[in-house]
């Protein structure tokens, strides 16, 4: 079914050629923002893997505005934000300090804990603002390195499943390498995740 705008409406008639990303520091007004985009970015990425229940389940939980609001109050949380046209929110990639039960966490280190995408901005079509050639994933990533740095952290954590070879290829391009495992549940499935760990030099500050 198609939608047909008002004669009054501003709103476009179908997606441009070309959708720029411009990257940007989320603040507590983007709570909702991030949930929306955590949740359907998340369902983008697992509908091959798991239960449409559990997924649900694990998104109604974990990715709310309550939740993002409550990172988002924490010193030591810095998210950035790819954003497309009037502010729409596209991806985001979200340091925290590292919740790894099971590792052996140093008081240096800092967890990359999401960095996600809608897959219609990962071409290399897509331009960056300020960043040519770059793709906006890789944007991303060097957004939460660098952050990660300056927040004097002298190594970059993450977990991803076992599975994920895209996202671990990824990582490993960016110097990531294998360095533990950990459980992770969805809803009522119990997955296995890889850690990784990146060795950084802190700024001076």
């Amino acid at each position: 079914m198609s939608v047909k705008a008002t004669t009054d409406s501003c709103l476009p008639t179908a997606p441009p050629a070309i959708e720029p990303v411009t990257l940007r520091r989320a603040t507590a007004t983007d709570a909702a923002a991030l949930a929306l985009v955590g949740a359907a970015t998340f369902l983008e990425a697992f509908t091959w893997m798991l239960p449409g229940a559990d997924i649900v389940a694990h998104c109604a939980k974990n990715h709310t505005p309550e939740a993002y609001a409550a990172y988002l109050a924490k010193k030591d949380t810095r998210i950035t934000l790819a954003v497309t046209g009037v502010d729409v929110p596209v991806g985001y990639a979200m340091l925290t300090a590292p919740d790894l039960p099971s590792f052996d966490v140093l008081p240096t280190d800092i967890e990359l804990k999401r960095i996600y995408l809608f897959s219609r901005f990962r071409s290399t079509a897509t331009p960056v603002e300020g960043l040519p050639g770059v793709r906006t994933a890789q944007a991303l990533m060097d957004a939460a390195i660098a952050d990660a740095r300056a927040l004097g952290s002298t190594r970059l954590l993450l977990g991803t499943h076992e599975g994920n070879e895209r996202a671990i290829g990824f990582y490993r391009r960016n110097g990531f390498r294998e360095a533990g495992t950990r459980t992770f549940t969805v809803g009522t499935q119990v997955c296995c995740d890889l850690i990784f760990a990146k060795p950084l030099e802190a700024v001076a500050r």
